[in-house]
Parts: structure tokens; sequence; C-alpha cells
């Protein structure tokens, strides 16, 4: 009897991991070293899109997740301050001042700041995360998913965009 619950107690161990478990794979905070994009020959080449700018993600391992990337010189870009920029008056007032290429310049800024909030669950069958968006800095992302491939290698967490030829590796932070 004893070997009977022996062996079923390690063959039950033995199974996948529920995807509660598997959230745990990506549990941590990584910042981001590189988006490529794949070329015609096969070969990886750095996008331009984030190149030197500043990324990061967050997954907490409970099935919520963040990601914010900005391009280079997103954070020194001269606004207004945290107390003035969630004051309309203030922030019509300093439109009002602006000249027509500096609104340009402001909205081009702006628009650079990608960021999402998500419930993530992960393919119980494959190394498949999809990001179920709650909110997000484009307006049309709003309550939309994503499905992205992942892989480690080392403290690299690699996530690649199913729908086209684009990857996003990321370093785990201590």
């Amino acid at each position: 009897m004893l070997f009977i619950f022996s062996a079923f107690m390690v063959l039950t161990g033995c199974k996948t991991a529920p995807n509660a478990d598997r959230r745990a794979l990506l549990n941590g905070m990584y910042q981001l070293v590189i988006v490529q994009n794949m070329d015609s020959a096969g070969n990886w080449q750095q996008d331009n899109w984030a190149k030197d700018g500043t990324g990061f993600i967050v997954y907490d391992g409970a099935g919520h997740m963040a990601v914010q990337i900005t391009k280079k010189g997103f954070k020194d870009f001269s606004w207004l301050n945290e107390m003035e920029a969630i004051i309309p008056e203030k922030v019509t007032a300093r439109m009002d001042t602006m000249s027509l290429p500096s609104l340009k310049d402001a909205l081009a800024e702006f628009s650079s700041d990608y960021v999402y909030f998500a419930n993530y669950t992960i393919d119980d069958t494959a190394n498949i995360v999809q990001h179920n968006r709650i909110s997000a800095s484009i307006p049309g992302n709003w309550n939309t998913s994503v499905r992205r491939a992942f892989t480690f290698s080392g403290d690299t967490l690699i996530l690649s965009c199913l729908d086209r030829n684009l990857r996003l590796k990321w370093l785990k932070m201590k």
C-alpha cells in the first residue's frame, strides 16, 4: 500500500504545471536590451524605433503585466512638472503659448511613449504568452489581446511577435 501511495505521489507530481504555475516562469522586471526585425535574408537587424531608448516590462507572476518603451531622449523632454501636468488649465495654458512646430514636436514626443497594462496567460502546451490589454497609451489598443512567443537565454527574455518578424530582448533586473 505504501508503494502504491508513493508511486501515485511521484506520478502526479510530474504533470505539466498548471497555467498559474507557468505564469511564474516570467515573474520579474526586465529592461529592454534591443528591438530587432528580421530582414529579407533572414538576419536580425536592430529596429530604429527604440534604438538607445528605454524600456521595461514587468510580470508579477500572478497574471498581471505592464510594459513601457520610450525612444531616446523621451525622459529629457521639457514639459510640465507632475502636478502641473494633471491640471487641465495648466496644460491648456502651456499649449496656448507653444508655436505650431513646438506643438508638433510635443505630439510626436508623447506619441512615442508606448505603454500598456494587461492580464496575461501562458499557453499550457507552448511558450506563448497572451497579453489581454486593459489600458494603453494607444487608444485603439484598449481591450485587445496580443500573443508573443517567449524563450530565455540565461537572464534574457526574448519575446517574439507571432504576426511579424519582430522580437524584443529583455534583461532580467536583479
